[in-house]
């Protein structure tokens, strides 16, 4: 944790709006004027607002569960950045980026891209360059085996639920006709009736997924988090696919898990979607 005393508060306005050289000068007098502690607290805040002064942009699809773990970070530790969303049947735009149809991309001064790309792809790289860049905390996914047996059960429900009524939502991945038509063909490939049959298996799934949400009530250690020690990769890995479970009507959240769900989109700056 930072420790700043009342005397420091006053060069903040300089950190955070001041040339390069403004803002070295101003953290420096604070390691100056108030020994060990404020060396300390200086240096990870010159290293902070450095990075900062940076222009991030994330490159996703609002639906997108490994999009939203990105969001979930960036937003939780108050990490700007400009949110692209692409239109799901887009088939130039995410390509321009990396050479393939695929997304979140993270763009920006100092981002490492691979090469031959304009910005670095994949969730998991993504969230743990910007961990390492920014000095932040995160734990480690522990694999929790009660977790990911649950996240099996709960997959199976989940996808018939949610990619009927996904593509209902007034967001830009479903702006246009191609992008549902590209969408419904991707999920149809293997089985044509798989809208039909979803549609018509609701009932039977809404009371599967209600059960399963009670079932993940136990699972919940932490305050709002899987973990007794708190928020960490797991919550990331697992909470986009329960936010997405939010556009489907009927479901019974049990009051933790919501908590869960609202508290953590919330810290993380990330929408809901209103069921139907």
């Amino acid at each position: 944790r930072l420790s700043l005393r009342e005397g420091d508060r006053s060069l903040v306005p300089i950190i955070i709006r001041g040339s390069m050289a403004m803002r070295r000068n101003a953290l420096m007098g604070m390691a100056a004027l108030g020994g060990a502690g404020s060396v300390i607290a200086a240096r990870h805040l010159y290293r902070w607002y450095s990075r900062a002064g940076r222009k991030l942009t994330l490159h996703l699809y609002d639906h997108c569960p490994f999009c939203v773990r990105v969001e979930l970070v960036l937003g939780r530790f108050g990490i700007p950045f400009e949110r692209v969303v692409y239109g799901y049947g887009d088939m130039k735009g995410p390509v321009v980026l990396t050479g393939k149809k695929v997304l979140p991309v993270l763009e920006g001064p100092g981002v490492p891209a691979p090469d031959g790309m304009k910005g670095l792809p994949e969730s998991l790289d993504i969230i743990a360059w910007v961990t390492s860049a920014y000095g932040l905390t995160l734990p480690c996914d522990n694999g929790r085996a009660d977790v990911l047996a649950w996240k099996k059960k709960y997959d199976e429900v989940r996808r018939p639920l949610q990619r009927p009524r996904l593509i209902q939502m007034p967001v830009k991945d479903w702006a246009s006709e191609e992008d549902i038509k590209y969408v419904k063909a991707k999920h149809t490939k293997n089985n044509p009736n798989f809208y039909e049959e979803a549609e018509k298996n609701t009932d039977e799934l809404v009371e599967k997924a209600n059960a399963l949400l009670v079932e993940f009530e136990t699972l919940l250690e932490g305050d709002d988090a899987l973990c007794s020690w708190g928020f960490g990769m797991l919550d990331v890995k697992i909470l986009p696919d329960l936010r997405n479970m939010t556009c489907v009507k009927g479901i019974k959240w049990p009051p933790k898990v919501l908590d869960y769900v609202k508290n953590n989109c919330e810290k993380g700056k990330v929408s809901l979607y209103e069921g139907i």
